[in-house]
């Protein structure tokens, strides 16, 4: 009976019907939502299920689900915009979906797959803990580099940190390739902020309209 249980809880499928269904009913009991107003958030629930359970059984290629939820929002916005007397929140919604929708179709159609570093490619088939782990590796690695008054090797590093020449290694390539450090002959140094503090609001300010326009850039570029 223990073994079953257990089982099923190392479903991921299951369990994120099962949470959709407890989010669902909680909200319907402890607020005001009706039958009539619970459908956006059925769809959307049912829809991040279905995702979740098909793709963990046929690995779908990127950008499906940004398809699925993009339609499923504007679905959901639609709804809204039709039986709320004020149809701008539905409307920005409805369009929001087709925004992830059409993102999510051009990378299926025309993004070329990409390979993600081994340092995070098989996080999805570990728990949390692992995450946490290799977060805190990542910045103890960049730290370690930021507070060392010359450029050093990973196992000069490692040494200093107390940790594997496996782990450092792998982090400082994830860093690499981040751009967050750069090797010198051997040697690694972390990469000094552009911007200082600015940075983190720097690089957003830039990156956003380039992901808002990136499925317009991809059709361009088929043309």
């Amino acid at each position: 009976m223990l073994g079953r249980i257990a089982s099923c809880y190392e479903n991921t499928a299951l369990r994120t019907a099962v949470g959709a269904v407890v989010v669902l009913a909680a909200l319907v009991w402890v607020t005001e939502m009706t039958l009539r107003t619970a459908v956006p958030l059925v769809v959307l629930l049912a829809a991040m299920t279905v995702l979740d359970v098909v793709d963990a059984e046929y690995d779908l290629p990127d950008g499906t689900n940004g398809l699925g939820y993009g339609t499923a929002v504007f679905v959901a916005g639609a709804y809204v915009a039709v039986i709320d007397p004020s149809p701008r929140v539905g409307g920005l919604l409805a369009l929001a979906g087709l925004w992830f929708a059409f993102d999510g179709a051009t990378t299926v159609r025309y993004a070329p797959s990409r390979t993600k570093h081994e340092y995070v490619s098989d996080l999805d088939d570990d728990g949390s803990g692992e995450v946490l782990l290799r977060m805190q590796t990542l910045n103890v690695v960049y730290q370690g580099l930021r507070d060392a008054a010359e450029p050093k090797t990973a196992t000069a590093l490692a040494a200093d940190l107390d940790l594997t020449d496996s782990r450092v290694e792998s982090a400082l390539g994830y860093l690499e390739t981040r751009g967050r450090v750069e090797r010198i002959e051997g040697r690694y140094r972390a990469t000094p902020p552009r911007w200082g503090r600015l940075t983190p609001v720097v690089r957003f300010l830039v990156w956003l309209p380039r992901r808002l326009l990136r499925p317009f850039h991809r059709l361009a570029v088929r043309e």
